[in-house]
């Protein structure tokens, strides 16, 4: 068990990750999905919440540091990329089924309750970005999430008790973002260039 102070350590190793992202994001190596990012930020900030009224310690901090970098990349996005691509009936589904999930919470005083509600929207908006991740690998960048999941590894080590309310939505933070990095490096390496050039051609005429 690691101490308290290291919550810090990984909410910098988050925050780096996510600055490269919104790096790559400006310099357009990386295309993000804003219904995802918008999603991140929503459900982060709801389970942030959740964890204040449950009385979870420092670890909540780090919830709310992955709010920080999924709103930032969510209004660059919209700045940057005005690709129309992005709001297809499967994302804009996704989103929707999301944003239902956090107007569940709201109908209940539950904070458990709203840490599940937050963990399934997350999911469905999370979605979008890991069929991107793994049809088009190019349009994102996988360092960001790798640092990530290092980032979640530290929070759950310092975690003392262990609840629902301290470690369901790291952890949850954790999975997703390993299968997000899993499907960039599957991407990257599973194909020739020539077929990987072909798998994103289809990829993007499937979008319009």
């Amino acid at each position: 068990m690691l101490p308290n102070w290291f919550v810090f350590v990984a909410i910098a190793i988050r925050l780096a990750g996510g600055a490269g992202y919104i790096r790559s994001t400006i310099k357009g190596r990386a295309k993000p999905n804003p219904i995802t990012w918008f999603i991140w930020a929503l459900t982060a900030l709801v389970a942030f919440a959740a964890q204040i009224t449950e009385g979870v310690g420092i670890q909540a901090l780090m919830t709310c540091a992955l709010a920080v970098g999924p709103l930032i990349i969510f209004c660059i996005s919209l700045r940057v990329s005005r690709d129309a691509s992005h709001f297809t009936f499967f994302n804009v589904c996704c989103g929707v089924l999301a944003i239902v999930g956090v107007i569940l919470w709201q109908a209940t005083s539950n904070a458990l309750l709203a840490i599940i509600c937050s963990i399934l929207a997350d999911m469905c908006g999370s979605l979008p970005t890991v069929r991107k991740a793994y049809r088009d690998p190019h349009g994102e960048t996988a360092l960001p999430f790798l640092l990530s999941i290092a980032s979640m590894v530290i929070t759950l080590a310092t975690i003392k008790q262990w609840t629902i309310a301290a470690a369901a939505f790291p952890a949850y933070i954790l999975c997703i973002n390993a299968v997000i990095y899993g499907a960039i490096a599957y991407g990257h390496h599973s194909l020739t260039p020539v077929e990987e050039r072909k798998k994103r051609k289809r990829y993007k005429r499937d979008q319009v």
